[in-house]
This record gives structure tokens, C-alpha cells and sequence, in this order.
């Protein structure tokens, strides 16, 4: 091929439409590609225990583990959803358990049913055996059988349903006590991953598709184990204290953007080896080789910080690059028919003699469509005519009008594509000459391909530090642009906040131009949960900030576990195993049966899954039934959780439960003035509130079958004591305003009359001392 020649196919007008950063997709891959989706495999033995394995299929990267769980379920069903999986596979035999119940409720697709013979525990224990498992000990294979099951029947559905069949397995072994539970709910609330751009996420910019998967991963998952928070503590400390280290591994990602599935690709046996295959093959070897002569660069970039030296090791090591540059090309890939051009010289002249002969031949074709552009062009000047290519349309024309000897004419975004007669003859010899190029270059690219299999395991490491290695950049960057904090976290001690700042919400200000003032959106000052005082009530007016003081909160202790660094003027955070919120209602009073059923079902699974390991957040329980009903409720509920002793923040509209104070010793009432720093404090409400119409005692029905019956039963031994109390506040307050309406009537007739101011004075004096008496009560009723 003329340099020209291939200088015009390399600089061709036709580009691909710019994908994600973090992943390229290459048209034509066929039964290559591998799927973008996550698999996870579930059973539970009659002991009770939960196997659960899970994989995403792009970095072949598997992940079981096994534990005991609540009757809610709350550490399974965080756990797969935390996987975002397209395939929950579980056993026929599940059918009609809770458990299936509760998941099919929470999944956006029905589960996938196999055979129960398919989780087969012999078969996962010799999958565990042979694979490279990290973080369990050979000596404890045996006590996870559960765990093997479940990975037994996901090897076998993606090995027999998505043709992927791989010569090594990866496995990694979490344990549920190194993961924080956050359940689905919460996650959505918070905004961790779901719902619009400005989530928590989006707070964060990698670089590539494991680094993203990884993010998504601990933020739905967060690390409960202290050592592992602190090791990346450190070293997004490292990263963000060197300007020039974090910039220069921020340039260098993009390069290693797909290790994990290049990787995958190298490994994977495919089903069939045709043309398709070959061209994956061809682009797989291309950016693998890029994808090495970045990792010694990236490796040299951590040199000098020591936090990162493991993953630094990682990256060392690979001396396949020399041999790679002895028979590839050195042109990078590119896109469109610059990627298309970048195959057919993906081996270099002079290795292989037929591949030299078949390159030629495609060579002369491509000099033949050029040829006829070019006339074309000369004689239809006023048609604009331009060659463009499409990857599996091939080389066709671009113009604005049409002429005779254009053919299959089709319009496209304001001009029309076709071609001519001796246009779809050169392109038919094109592909034929391009498919013998592929099939002699993967007969050259055969030898190294055994070599990178070898190196597999080592390559896969590697591609796992480099996604480790995104997310602490990420971490750290964001750290740098927000002024963060690195929180000091303690197995045991207090929580205390000071001036942190709402991470979503301060993103978003900044977005308009704004500056952020803590004041006033919600509380900003000081947050202290102390051994002595792991129960605050918090009550106030709507729009004070409530909702969001726990929200903010709840997504800084989140991001301390994930190991980021937090807005905040500085914070002492305790580690907790699971978070657990219960934010927000509709106002609806169509809705309102429903909302509180809702409610209640909220509530019972906080108090079946919440111990003294746990944070618990609570906004406006109790709203959706009457007043006494709500207040006796939310009375108990409390009551419950202080006697797990959790941590627990609760906002409501129920100033009444103020009362706890004197029942536990635990209990921190803190009064501020809501003209202070906070919008929002615990303080009495004067205002009367009206008992809503219904049926009677429908909250605490509804309650008694979502609820425990102990919880339901010392609700209703309360109930009968506030409809007492607030009916007489109610008819106490109702008779001394018509009494003090008389008196004010009274007090105008006499101001029109024709007395004397003697006599008036005189009249005045009973009556002033009956207001003053009447307004001492009702001071009194109303702080009450």
C-alpha cells in the first residue's frame, strides 16, 4: 500500500461517534464481545446460611461469600443488588420462600430458575480449589459449601448460556462482617447511584470501566473492616498531597482503560473462530500492547509514595512488550477507518510473506475506490460527493443530490448515502482480501497469544490495580477540589461532625456559580453522638432542614467507609456494619393508607436488622394515621431501638417524645435556638393539630402486621394515655379561648362608650386580672 494511499485511509472523514472514556466499544466483535452485564448466583441451605456468588462478565473477576442472616434479609438482598445484576440465578426449590418473595420485589426482572442439582457442592469445592482464591485460607473451603454451590451454578449458566467459557478463574471471598449492609432503600434516598446526575457517583470522575464498576461497588458495599479504610485513606492522602503524581496517573489511565476486559478476551475460549473472531483477536493484541507500554510508566509514576507500593508491584513486571513491538505495529488503533486501516497492518511487513501478498491485493482495491471518488467528484462538482466507510457497510458515497449512476440512494441527516455498480465490486474484493489479511495475522499473532494466557493471572492483578488505583485518583481529586477532610475512624467512640457539609448538595450549587453556606440549606455545626447520648430526638418546623441534616449525615458516613475524604471541618466517625433509613411520606391524603403501611414495613425491617452495631436514621414516622395513633407508635418504636442501643438520629413532628429524656439515661436532648447556627432544634410546638378522621385505631392495626407484637402492645397501653392528655390540652385551650373572646368583646365595648376614664380604669381592673390569669394557663397547657 502507497503511503498515500494509506494516509487517505487512515485520515477518512468517517469517525465513530465518541463513546464513554471509560470503555470503547468495537463494532463487528461478534461472539467475541463479551456482555457488559453482572451475574449473581443465590441459595440458601436449610441451616439458614446464604451462598451467594457474583461476577461481572468484562473483568471475569468472581466474588462469593456466605453468612447467616436476619429474617428481613437485609445483608442478601443489599448484597445482590448491590451487584446490579441482569441474571439472579437461584434454585426451582426457593420457589414461594420468603426469601424469593422479598427479592422479587426488589429485582426490576424476574429471577432466572435452575435445576437445584446445578448448585452442586462438590464441584464449587473443586472450583475454589483449583482457582486463585483471595481472602479465605484452603483450610476453610469445606465450612463454605454454601458459597461453593452458588459458584458452582454460576461457572455452569455462563459457561452453557453466554458462552463463556474462561481458562482461569479468579475468586475473591469477602466476609460479611468487612461489608457495611445498605439496603436499596437507603441507597435511593441517598441518591448513591440511581436517580439523576447529581448522585454521589457523579461526585467522583474515572477513568476507566473497572475504576467505575469498583466506585458503584463500595459505595452500595462500604468497607466495615478499619485497616482496609485507612490503607486508602493513605493513599488518597498520598495522591492528593502530590499534585504532579495524581495528574500524571490521571493522563496515564485512559491508555488502560479496558485491561480487565482485554484480559477477559485473552483468556475466554470462543465458540467459534470466524472472521469476527479474528478481527477481536487482531484489536485485542493492538491495545494490549498499548495497554503494557503504559504500565511501566504508570509503575514509575508511584514510586515515590509509599501507600501505593503494593499497587505498584502489580504493575511491574510484564517483558512480553519488546516481543510485542518485534511484530505489531506501533500506530495506535484509532477509530472508524483509521481502526478499520490499523488492522490490515496490524503485523508488520515482512513477517509473513502471504500476509505480504494478501495486504497488496487489498492495497490495489483501496486505490481503485479512491480512484473512483475522485472521479465522481470531478464530474458531479456541484454534489459535494465525499467517501466515507462504515465498519459494516464498508466504503460508500456522501452527497446533497442525486445523479444516474448512484444507486441504493438513502437519505441521511440532510445529504444521501448510495453507492455505484464498480463501487460494490471493489468493495466485495476489499473483504475478501481483508479477511484473508485477518486470518494470516492471527496465525502470526498465534505464539504470542500462548505466552499472554501464561502471563493471565499476572495481568489480571494488574488490571485490578489499576481500577484500584482510578478509584483512589477519583478520591482523591475530589478531595483536592472540595477541601475534604480525612475523617478519623475508631472501631468504638463517638460520632461527631463539625461543619460538614451536604456532598450532593454543595456539587450542585457550585455547578450555577454559587458559594455554598452551610446555614442555609441545614444544619452545619456540630453533630455528637457519644456513648452517653446514641439517641437524639430532633424536632422543628417543615423546611427547617430536617430531612436534610440526616441525609448529609448519613452520605458522609458513607463516604468515610468507601475511604474518601468528607466536607467537613473536621470528624471523628465510629465504623457501623449497616446503615439504615427511614426518610420521607406522601403528603396525599388518597395515598395516605398506603403510605403508612409502607411505613410500617420500614419500620419492622429496621427493627429485625438494626444492632448496636447499626446507624439508624428516622424522619417523620407516624404520619400517615391519627395523631394518638402515630405518637403511641413512634413512642414504642423509640423505646425499641434504645433498648438495642443503636445509634440513632430521629426527626419528627411528635414534640411529645421529648418526654423520653427522663425514662433512659442515654438520651441527649439538646434545646437550641432556631435563630441560631441550626434552622432547626429541639423545641416545643404550641400549635394545636387536629386528630385526623377515620377509622379507629387504624394505625395500630395496620401496625400489628408489620411490627413486633411487643412493640404493637406497649403501644397500645400508650395509646389511651395521649388521646387522654390530648383531649383535655384540646378542651382546656378550646374553653379558655372562649372565655378570653368574651373578655375581648367586652373590653371593646367599653373602649366606644361614653364613660369616664375613672370609671373605666375602674371597670378595666377585674377584667385585666381575669386575661392575665387566663394567658398564665394557657402558657402553661402549651409547654406541657
Amino acid at each position: 500500500m502507497s503511503r498515500a494511499v494509506r494516509k487517505r485511509a487512515l485520515a477518512s472523514p468517517f469517525e465513530a461517534s465518541p463513546g464513554k472514556p471509560s470503555r470503547q466499544r468495537d463494532p463487528g466483535e461478534g461472539d467475541w464481545d463479551i456482555p457488559d452485564r453482572s451475574v449473581v448466583a443465590l441459595i440458601e441451605s436449610r441451616s439458614r446460611e446464604i451462598g451467594l456468588a457474583g461476577v461481572h462478565c468484562r473483568s471475569m473477576e468472581f466474588e462469593v461469600t456466605q453468612f447467616s442472616d436476619s429474617a428481613c434479609y437485609s445483608r442478601t438482598i443489599s448484597a445482590v443488588l448491590a451487584a446490579e445484576p441482569a441474571d439472579v440465578l437461584v434454585s426451582r426449590t426457593a420457589r414461594g420462600t420468603r426469601l424469593l418473595q422479598l427479592l422479587e420485589k426488589e429485582l426490576s426482572a424476574p429471577p432466572v430458575f435452575l435445576e437445584r442439582r446445578h448448585f452442586d457442592e462438590a464441584d464449587g469445592q473443586s472450583l475454589l480449589e483449583e482457582a486463585a482464591v483471595r481472602g479465605l485460607a484452603p483450610a476453610d473451603f469445606g465450612a463454605k459449601f454454601a458459597a461453593a454451590a452458588a459458584l458452582a451454578a454460576l461457572r455452569r449458566y455462563l459457561e452453557s448460556q453466554l458462552q463463556l467459557r474462561m481458562a482461569a478463574t479468579h475468586v475473591t471471598f469477602r466476609a460479611a462482617a468487612d461489608i457495611c449492609v445498605v439496603d436499596s432503600s437507603t441507597a435511593r434516598l441517598l441518591e448513591l447511584v440511581h436517580s439523576s446526575k447529581r448522585t454521589v457517583v457523579g461526585l467522583f470522575a474515572c477513568r476507566t470501566s473497572g475504576g467505575t464498576q469498583l466506585l458503584r461497588q463500595s459505595l452500595l458495599q462500604p468497607s466495615a473492616r478499619l485497616s482496609e479504610i485507612r490503607r486508602r485513606q493513605d493513599a488518597v492522602e498520598a495522591l492528593r498531597d502530590s499534585k504532579e503524581t495524581l495528574e500524571r496517573v490521571q493522563q496515564l489511565l485512559p491508555a488502560l482503560a479496558d485491561l480487565d476486559l482485554l484480559v477477559v478476551r485473552l483468556t475466554a475460549e470462543p465458540r467459534h473462530r470466524g472472521l469476527l473472531w479474528c478481527k477481536a483477536a487482531v484489536r485485542t493484541a493492538l491495545r494490549l500492547r498499548h495497554a503494557l507500554a503504559a504500565l511501566p510508566l504508570l509503575a514509575e509514576t508511584l514510586a515515590e509514595a509509599e501507600a501505593l507500593r503494593e499497587l505498584q508491584k502489580a504493575l511491574l513486571g510484564f517483558d512480553l512488550l519488546q516481543e510485542l513491538d518485534r511484530v505489531l505495529d506501533s500506530t495506535p488503533p484509532g477509530r472508524g477507518s483509521m481502526a478499520h486501516a490499523a488492522l490490515m497492518y496490524a503485523v508488520k511487513p515482512k513477517v509473513n510473506a502471504l500476509l505480504d501478498v494478501a495486504r497488496q491485493t487489498w492495497t490495489e482495491s483501496l486505490e481503485q475506490i479512491h480512484s473512483l471518488h475522485r472521479t465522481l467528484a470531478v464530474k458531479y462538482p456541484d454534489l459535494n460527493i465525499r467517501l466515507e466507510f462504515a465498519e459494516k457497510k464498508g466504503w460508500y458515497l456522501s452527497h446533497l443530490g442525486g445523479a444516474p449512476e448512484l444507486l441504493q440512494t438513502m437519505p441521511r441527516g440532510g445529504r444521501f448515502c448510495s453507492s455505484t455498480r464498480e463501487l460494490n465490486s471493489e468493495n466485495f474484493k476489499l473483504r475478501q482480501a481483508e479477511g484473508e489479511i485477518l486470518r494470516r495475522n492471527v496465525e502470526v499473532l498465534a505464539g504470542l497469544f500462548e505466552r499472554l494466557r501464561a502471563e493471565a493471572p499476572r495481568l489480571h492483578a494488574a488490571a485490578q490495580a489499576v481500577s484500584a488505583l482510578d478509584l483512589l485518583a477519583a478520591l482523591a481529586a475530589y478531595a483536592k477540589m472540595s477541601g475534604a477532610v480525612r475523617p478519623e475512624l475508631a472501631e468504638d467512640g463517638p460520632v461527631a461532625v463539625e461543619a460538614g457539609r451536604h456532598p450532593t448538595m454543595e456539587r450542585a450549587l457550585q455547578e450555577v456559580g454559587q458559594h455554598f453556606q452551610p446555614m442555609d440549606f441545614f444544619l452545619a455545626s456540630d453533630c455528637n453522638l457519644s456513648e452517653s447520648s446514641n439517641f437524639q430526638i430532633i424536632t422543628g418546623h417543615n423546611g427547617g432542614g430536617k430531612s436534610t441534616y440526616l441525609q448529609t449525615l448519613a452520605q458522609l458516613v458513607i463516604l468515610a467507609q468507601v475511604g474518601s475524604f468528607i466536607p467537613a471541618r473536621s470528624a471523628t466517625l465510629r465504623v457501623i456494619h449497616s446503615l439504615f433509613t427511614r426518610m420521607g411520606t406522601s403528603d396525599s391524603i388518597e395515598a395516605s393508607a398506603s403510605s403508612f403501611l409502607m411505613e410500617m414495613q420500614e419500620a419492622s425491617h429496621i427493627l429485625h436488622g438494626a444492632d448496636q452495631g447499626s446507624l439508624v436514621l428516622i424522619d417523620e414516622l407516624g404520619r400517615g394515621t391519627a395523631y394518638a395513633d402515630g405518637l403511641a407508635i413512634c413512642w414504642a418504636f423509640c423505646e425499641k431501638l434504645l433498648e438495642l442501643k443503636v445509634r440513632c438520629l430521629f426527626a419528627t413532628h411528635f414534640f411529645e417524645l421529648c418526654g423520653l429524656q427522663g425514662s433512659f439515661r442515654n438520651m441527649h436532648l439538646e434545646v437550641e435556638d432556631c435563630e441560631g447556627v441550626r434552622r432547626f432544634s429541639v423545641q416545643h410546638i404550641s400549635a394545636l393539630r387536629a386528630l385526623q378522621k377515620g377509622k379507629s385505631r387504624y394505625g395500630l392495626k395496620v401496625a400489628l402486621s408489620c411490627l413486633p407484637k411487643e412493640v404493637v402492645h406497649r403501644a397500645e397501653t400508650m395509646v389511651s394515655q395521649v388521646d387522654a392528655a390530648l383531649k383535655l390540652r384540646h378542651e382546656d385551650v378550646s374553653v379558655q379561648g372562649v372565655q378570653l373572646e368574651a373578655t375581648v368583646r367586652q373590653l371593646l365595648a367599653l373602649a366606644r362608650s361614653d364613660f369616664s376614664s375613672d370609671v373605666l380604669r375602674e371597670l378595666q381592673r377585674p377584667w385585666r386580672a381575669h386575661l392575665a390569669q387566663t394567658n398564665s394557663r394557657t402558657m402553661r397547657i402549651s409547654g406541657a
